[in-house]
């Protein structure tokens, strides 16, 4: 048995595809890179149905081709919370700020490539209202992406971590262990349609109460990217959770431009 799954994660593997597919409305990841010089300007819009809570998420994201393989790019995000988890109440405000380094490793002549992603949120929201979480977070992500004519594969497996308060005399830490499978099919030149399957197993830490506890969401997301001209695409995707983790589900829309 776990010889047939090992064969079918190295088929897997070996149709995983390269550069400059995967976006949003994908949370997965692409090797890609915008090239030294070059740049990216997102707008996004997500709204989120979670039970009772409802969260519309709007975020700007410049990304910047610092080498010829590398990018660095900066997210700020935008929150409107109905109601806030913390205060129960409606907020709005700056959520926490997101810097990411991508670093292409290999490409090979099968249109294969590897990258890592390493990201840090900075405590820029309000946690007061719900809109930050107080603290730094950070995490890597290993990145495999690999075309295969019309077809694109992405595979991603990560790591996070989030250090809390001090509460007797022992430092407590959440974490969570991510991964995220997604897939590209160009219908025409200038039209994608998107699927994918994402979860983690995640551990966290209630300082006040001295408790842990664990979650493990899944979501399957559909959706497509349309590009207008060479240098302006639009998206669309809907995502549903797949058990009690996970949210109901979500829309997410956007647009961006490269220059």
């Amino acid at each position: 048995m776990f010889n047939y799954i090992r064969v079918g994660i190295i088929c897997l593997l070996m149709l995983t595809p390269t550069a400059v597919w995967a976006t949003h409305p994908l949370g997965v990841e692409d090797t890609g890179t915008e090239g030294k010089g070059n740049f990216l300007l997102e707008l996004t819009g997500d709204y989120v149905k979670d039970s009772s809570l409802k969260e519309t998420r709007e975020a700007a994201i410049i990304t910047a081709g610092a080498g010829k393989h590398t990018d660095l790019s900066l997210e700020v995000p935008y929150l409107l919370l109905d109601p806030s988890p913390v205060t129960g109440e409606k907020a709005s405000g700056k959520g926490d700020v997101r810097f990411k380094l991508k670093h292409q490793i290999f490409e090979n002549e099968v249109k294969q490539s590897m990258a890592y992603l390493l990201y840090a949120d900075l405590p820029t929201g309000d946690h007061i209202k719900g809109l930050g979480t107080n603290n730094v977070v950070w995490g890597v992500t290993l990145i495999n992406t690999q075309e295969c004519h019309n077809n694109a594969f992405h595979l991603n497996v990560g790591y996070e971590v989030r250090g809390r308060d001090m509460k007797k005399w022992h430092f407590a830490q959440d974490y969570a262990f991510k991964f995220g499978l997604a897939a590209e099919h160009k219908l025409k030149e200038s039209f994608r349609f998107l699927t994918e399957f994402s979860g983690e197993s995640r551990k966290e830490t209630d300082v006040e109460n001295d408790t842990q506890s664990y979650s493990r969401p899944f979501t399957v997301l559909a959706g497509f990217i349309y590009d207008v001209s060479k240098s302006w695409y639009v998206d669309l995707g809907v995502r549903a959770g797949l058990n009690k983790y996970a949210e109901d589900y979500s829309v997410l829309a956007g647009t961006a431009w490269r220059f």
